[in-house]
């Protein structure tokens, strides 16, 4: 496999199916990151090890409208890849199980986290390591060498609901296929997104992230009423307003069910914040276009 320094010895004696203990990809490329540039960095990382050498400047020109546009999102990122002949898949409900059977497999792959326990920042990052229950992790801010404990790493992930990225040439799609299994089908892992939202929400009702998961799923699966009423449930559980500079889910539902007010005072609220985002910005337009039309 392509980039891969494997210690082979393997976890659960006698499985022919077993990882090794130990895996470090190479020719995995870093920079740091100007500001808010994450997602840049991360292009360039995900493409110089397929091979395509682009600089930071140029993912910036590429994925941002502006050099102080402050969000790029997954979606982009996988446009993006696709321009020079990647394949992309963005699932949620991701666990370290699974990372570790792509990266076993020579495939980093790009996890959306929290900057840090303490920041309510969204951070891209990239794994391309494991050994002893931690994450090897190329960070554009925190470093091109970031370990990061299994339980860390699931703490940073939950505030995305386990959202991940794998690029991949066409070549290794079988791979892709085989580790994802059923979850290769968006519905397929909406489904999976909602079963499991909806047993962390009954076990911890008070987490905000839990209901806005379970919304992003209803959401997604055409369930428009019961998407709105799990991220009402979040906001008034405190979903912080930087979070909305991010995440804008909660929008499109309210949009979807008409609740124009709602998608006005948040995504104002967070305007505030950064007022150079395109995405509330289009938000805070088509509210005020449908409130203007009724």
């Amino acid at each position: 496999m392509h980039g891969i320094t494997a210690l082979i010895s393997l976890l659960g004696a006698g499985t022919a199916s077993a990882l090794p203990a130990a895996v470090t990809l190479e020719n995995i490329r870093h920079e740091q990151q100007g500001p808010d540039n994450c997602g840049p960095v991360t292009a360039l990382t995900i493409l110089g090890y397929h091979g395509t050498r682009v600089t930071q400047a140029q993912a910036v020109s590429a994925l941002k409208d502006s050099p102080r546009d402050p969000q790029v999102t997954s979606l982009e990122l996988a446009a993006y890849f696709g321009q020079y002949g990647l394949r992309s898949m963005i699932r949620s409900a991701g666990t370290p199980e699974l990372i570790r059977s792509l990266v076993a497999r020579g495939l980093p792959v790009v996890v959306q986290q929290r900057l840090h326990a303490r920041s309510n920042v969204a951070h891209f990052r990239t794994v391309y390591g494991y050994r002893n229950g931690r994450f090897l992790t190329s960070d554009p801010l925190r470093g091109p060498a970031l370990w990061l404990t299994e339980a860390e790493f699931r703490h940073l992930w939950h505030y995305y609901n386990g959202e991940y990225l794998i690029a991949y040439p066409a070549s290794r799609q079988a791979e892709v296929y085989a580790v994802l299994g059923g979850d290769v089908r968006a519905a397929t892992n909406w489904q999976r997104l909602k079963a499991l939202a909806t047993r962390n929400a009954s076990a911890q009702p008070n987490d905000p992230y839990h209901w806005w998961g379970l919304g992003k799923a209803n959401l997604r699966l055409g369930n428009v009423k019961a998407a709105t009423e799990n991220f009402d449930r979040a906001v008034a559980l405190g979903v912080p307003t930087l979070y909305f500079l991010y995440r804008q889910e909660a929008f499109e539902a309210w949009t979807q069910a008409g609740h124009h007010d709602k998608t006005l005072k948040y995504a104002s609220r967070a305007l505030k914040i950064d007022p150079n985002s395109k995405e509330l910005r289009k938000f805070i337009s088509l509210a005020r276009r449908s409130q203007e039309g009724r």
